[in-house]
């Protein structure tokens, strides 16, 4: 049975190569790949081709990132919306992402809207204490 859980590493790791240009993902299994004959580039093994496809849908469902979805598993990348370069913009500093997640796990978890927060609001103090 596969776990159903948020990565956030997962989610961050994702929004910073679709800004850095990645194209696409395949989201269909290596063993699927292989049956049907085709590449195996790219494609995953299940469980990790079953996290990959959940996350791009918290992306897509976040409205963090725009996607199409072709046949085979292949997901082509549309970019990052508004909400997901500011989310980006909070937690791209790895000082900031990595205080807010060890307060998240501190605290045994939060929302990502309170991590939104808390990344933005470490920012902003990074650049208030920045400008003197």
């Amino acid at each position: 049975m596969a776990a159903w859980q948020r990565d956030i590493d997962e989610i961050r790791k994702l929004l910073l190569e679709i800004e850095a240009g990645r194209g696409g993902y395949c989201t269909l299994p290596q063993a699927a790949a292989a049956a049907m004959m085709l590449p195996l580039d790219g494609c995953l093994p299940e469980a990790g081709a079953r996290k990959l496809a959940y996350h791009l849908e918290l992306l897509e469902s976040a409205g963090f990132a725009r996607f199409s979805r072709l046949a085979g598993g292949n997901w082509v990348v549309h970019g990052l919306t508004w909400a997901g370069h500011e989310f980006l913009d909070n937690i791209r500093c790895d000082n900031a992402w990595g205080a807010a997640k060890d307060r998240r796990e501190a605290l045994g978890g939060f929302s990502m809207a309170i991590l939104a927060e808390l990344a933005r609001d470490l920012m902003r103090a990074r650049a208030f204490a920045a400008g003197g």
